[in-house]
Formats: structure tokens, C-alpha cells, sequence
């Protein structure tokens, strides 16, 4: 996959994360938080030091930023900046990133939540709402979209696929059946025979969602979580940049393979939200809380839904890139030695991920302002991150056991 976080990428940028589960020994209980304000964690200032020394060594001689969320139950979220939005512009917590396919998690939740109200069957298949197409087989169902054993070609994987280039149109507005026609090659194999990431299932998942409801997916993720839940720092849109009100975090690209960023704010996303799905910004803050109510609170989906989103398939092949599908999730815990699920995502000059790990309750997100170009940099800062901060965690971890051994 080139747009989202590949999962070898994913293994570098968590190799750090697998530490941060050992942060939770000093945790307090439910009851004892609903008694007392929700205390800092106490090494905070450490964990500041450790992304500002990530940033130092990871972006050589660009001048980038780092923005981050921890959710440990019983305490504050920890928030985190550091570097620059553009020279003389530093990054600040309000700052607005492209999550890229994060916005798969809101699109699944929404598909699921239509599910509970009677509006749309999983098992349906897709030529229930749409005609046929070259190299896509109507039998495929709606979930089989949503855990990516379709079979179907990722659009992104296709040579002449507009991303990286001077002479990309952004304002474009692509047709589903330019899509097929343009990008979409033979499938990778049957129906539910194999998992294989393909934004193109979620492009398909667009279109059906739309039809369902009769309205836009970002007019319904804000309709049924954002406004609700208020998490009044994010925004999705079918390629409309947020309004005014928001601060956007400046995303930088070597559009030219010159070796020199270019910035690109402002660039309309119409083309990439028609040709995949719906572009999502939100601060890593909003990125964390939802998936901190999302899994561990419980408050998106019904007890059946989440248990459906969380059903990884055991009879299809496994991805080649690593980890299991579920329904706008991704299992890493084979990949992490723990349980982990989240998401990563990457989009034309910005980088982010999010993480929950369900034994110990942690809810986590974190964006960079540079992404697919240069690849190799997004890398180096986002496994820099987590390697210093896991570090900080380990260090504080130790102090936590002696404690809790006198307890």
C-alpha cells in the first residue's frame, strides 16, 4: 500500500509502542478517579524532552513538527508538540493533520452503526447498489469490503496512480467508473479467499454509503460521532480543506524528487478524497479520544457492532504485509508480541497513526507534517518518536513497580 502506513513501516513505529503498556502499572481504579480530578502524569516534562530530541534527530535539515496524545485511564491525556508548522510557526496542540486512512475507522464505524439501524446489511452483496465493473466481482459483500478480503485492486498500486507528481490536478473531481477504468487492475484473487489492504474497498464502501443513506459519508460521521461526541477538532470532507476556524498544520512534500520540501497548504483534496475516500484532519488529541471511546469506553457502537468490527477473519489468507483485518481496524498484535489495534495513514505530506491496547485501557495518535515523499523521512520521525517517549515510559515504569510492590 503507498498512501497509508505500510505495515513494515508500521513495525518500525511501534517497536517502541509495545513498551508503552508497561506506563499502566500505577494505574487507579474507575471508582477512584470518579472521586478525585484527574491527576497529570507525573513525567510529563520527560516526555516533552524526549519527542523535542526525537524531532532533533530524526529531520535532519528540514524544519518539521511532531504532534501527539496519550490516554492513560485515570489521568489527564498527555499532549505533546514539538518543531514547526512552517519556519518561524510552531506546531501547537489546535493544529489540524490529514490522518489519511484513519478515516477508515469512522467510515466502518459508520457502515456498522447504519447496520444496527436496520439501514444496511453486511452480508449484502454489492450489486445491490452498484452496476458492474471491469475487475470487480458484484458478488463481493459489504463486509468483505470493509476487512479488505475482496480481492479487489488497490488503486494505489497502479503505476500511473496520481500521487507523487508536479502534474497532478487537485482539484479534480474523479467518477467511480473513471476510477475502475483508469486504476483498477485483475483482482488479487476471489472473494473472502485472501486479505490484501485496497483503498479501492472503501471507495466502493463511499459510494454504497451514500446511497444508503441519501447523503454525503462526512455529512454522517459528523451527524452520528463528531457532533455527538464532540470532537470539535476534527473534520471530514469529500476534499474541502477545514474552514477558518481551524489551524492546519502546514504539509511539506519533495513534489519534484529535488531532495527540497515544498509546502503544500491550501491544495484542495477533492482528487484524493474521489479517488479513494473521504479526507479526514483532526489533532491527534480528537485521534486518541476516539479511539479511547471507540474501545475502551465503549460509547460509538453497540456491544455486537464493536464485537463485529473486531472480528478478524480466521479463513482467509493472512495480508502479505503483516496483520489482520477487521472492520476499519487492523490487529498488530502478532506484529507487536501484544494486543494492538488501530490504524495508521499517510497522505501527500503527513504521516499519523493510532493505537489501542486493549489489555491495559492506552489510547494513542500521533501526526508528523511530511508523508510519502521523501518516505524515508516520515519513516525516521515516526519510529524516532516512540522510541524516545517508550523510552521515558520504561524509565518511570520502574519507579511504578517498587510502589506498587509495597502496596
Amino acid at each position: 500500500m503507498v498512501p497509508e502506513m505500510r505495515h513494515h513501516l508500521l513495525t518500525k513505529v511501534f517497536s517502541g509502542a509495545a513498551l508503552l503498556i508497561l506506563a499502566t502499572g500505577c494505574m487507579i481504579t474507575q471508582e477512584s478517579a470518579q472521586q478525585q480530578p484527574l491527576a497529570d502524569l507525573s513525567y510529563t516534562e520527560e516526555l516533552q524532552a524526549a519527542l523535542d530530541l526525537a524531532l532533533q534527530d530524526g529531520q535532519g535539515e528540514y524544519d518539521l513538527g511532531i504532534s501527539a496524545a496519550i490516554i492513560v485511564p485515570g489521568y489527564k491525556p498527555w499532549l505533546g508538540v514539538s518543531g514547526n508548522s512552517h519556519p518561524g510557526a510552531p506546531v501547537t496542540n489546535d493544529h489540524l493533520f490529514n490522518v489519511g486512512s484513519i478515516a477508515k475507522s469512522f467510515e466502518a464505524a459508520l457502515a456498522l452503526k447504519l447496520a444496527e439501524d436496520g439501514l444496511l446489511d453486511l452480508e449484502a452483496q454489492i450489486s445491490t447498489w452498484l452496476p458492474e465493473y471491469k475487475n470487480v466481482d458484484s458478488h463481493i459483500t459489504v463486509r468483505q469490503l470493509m476487512n479488505h478480503s475482496s480481492g479487489v485492486f488497490n488503486v494505489f498500486e497502479h503505476p500511473d496512480f496520481p500521487w507523487v507528481s508536479q502534474d497532478v490536478d487537485y482539484t479534480k473531481q474523479w467518477q467511480l467508473e473513471e476510477v475502475i477504468e483508469h486504476f483498477v487492475l485483475e483482482p488479487y484473487g476471489p472473494p473472502g479467499y485472501a486479505q490484501h489492504y485496497s483503498s479501492t474497498n472503501y471507495l466502493l464502501l463511499t459510494t454504497i454509503l451514500r446511497k444508503v443513506t441519501d447523503a454525503s459519508v462526512p455529512h454522517e460521521v459528523t451527524r452520528y460521532f463528531l457532533d455527538p461526541l464532540e470532537l470539535d477538532n476534527t473534520f471530514m470532507s469529500m476534499g474541502e480543506l477545514p474552514p477558518p476556524q481551524f489551524t492546519i498544520a502546514d504539509p511539506w512534500v519533495d513534489i519534484d524528487s529535488d531532495q527540497n520540501l515544498e509546502n503544500l497548504a491550501g491544495i484542495s483534496q477533492t482528487w484524493i478524497a474521489t479517488l479513494t475516500h473521504p479526507v479526514l484532519y483532526a489533532t491527534p488529541e480528537d485521534i486518541a479520544r476516539w479511539m479511547d471511546l471507540l474501545y475502551h469506553e465503549g460509547k460509538v457502537l453497540s456491544e455486537k457492532s464493536l464485537q463485529e468490527m473486531l472480528t478478524f477473519p480466521e479463513t482467509t489468507l493472512p495480508n502479505p504485509e503483516g496483520g489482520r483485518y477487521g472492520l476499519g481496524v487492523v490487529d498488530y498484535s502478532e506484529i507487536l508480541g501484544l494486543k494492538a489495534i488501530g490504524h495508521g495513514g499517510s497522505a501527500l505530506g503527513y504521516s499519523a497513526a493510532a493505537l489501542y491496547l486493549p489489555d491495559y485501557g492506552i489510547s494513542l495518535a500521533w501526526s508528523v507534517n511530511t508523508g510519502e515523499s521523501p518516505r524515508q523521512l516520515a519513516d525516521k520521525l515516526m519510529q524516532n518518536t516512540w522510541d524516545y517517549l517508550s523510552q521515558v515510559l520504561i524509565d518511570h515504569e520502574k519507579i511504578s513497580m517498587v510502589v506498587l510492590t509495597h502496596e
